[in-house]
């Protein structure tokens, strides 16, 4: 092989590595219990979301002063994949004071944008909004609470 075949080789395979194109998670990717937490002043915000296998989800939101719990909210819904985003149809939320927030019989649609799945790492971002999200995947079961 001559000099300039092998450097012509040599680049079009570092090329090709260099090129290397991430495809959007799958559903089956998305699946599974993942795990979020954030800083904002003196609290800290903590998600818990499980995506199960029949679309269905249930997610459990903190906020933590300390080791002090100064909201909680719950909901429930419906997941899917549509052209690359992640759109939930949230069917009931709840806060910790018994206020359910979705009218019985109605559904509040959370679609999230530019999904990036790097390892047990989900990036995503709120559609319409520059609220980005990061979660970990975590076994089924993981619990949270403050600490």
């Amino acid at each position: 092989m001559s000099v300039f075949h092998r450097v012509t080789l040599g680049c079009l395979i570092g090329l090709t590595m260099a090129a290397t194109v991430h495809a959007a998670p799958s559903s089956n990717d998305l699946m599974g219990t993942w795990y979020s937490e954030q800083q904002q002043d003196d609290e800290t915000m903590k998600w818990l979301t499980r995506r199960m296998d029949n679309n269905r989800y249930a997610a459990l939101f903190l906020v933590c002063n300390g080791k002090d719990l100064s909201w909680v909210q719950k909901e429930t819904g419906d997941w899917q994949l549509e052209n690359g985003e992640l759109v939930e149809n949230v069917s009931s939320m709840e806060d910790m004071n018994g206020k359910k927030q979705v009218p019985e019989g109605k559904t509040v649609i959370q679609t999230y944008t530019a999904l990036n799945l790097n390892g047990d790492v989900l990036a995503y971002q709120k559609k319409g909004t520059d609220k980005h999200f990061e979660f970990n995947r975590v076994e089924d079961g993981y619990q949270i609470r403050c600490d």
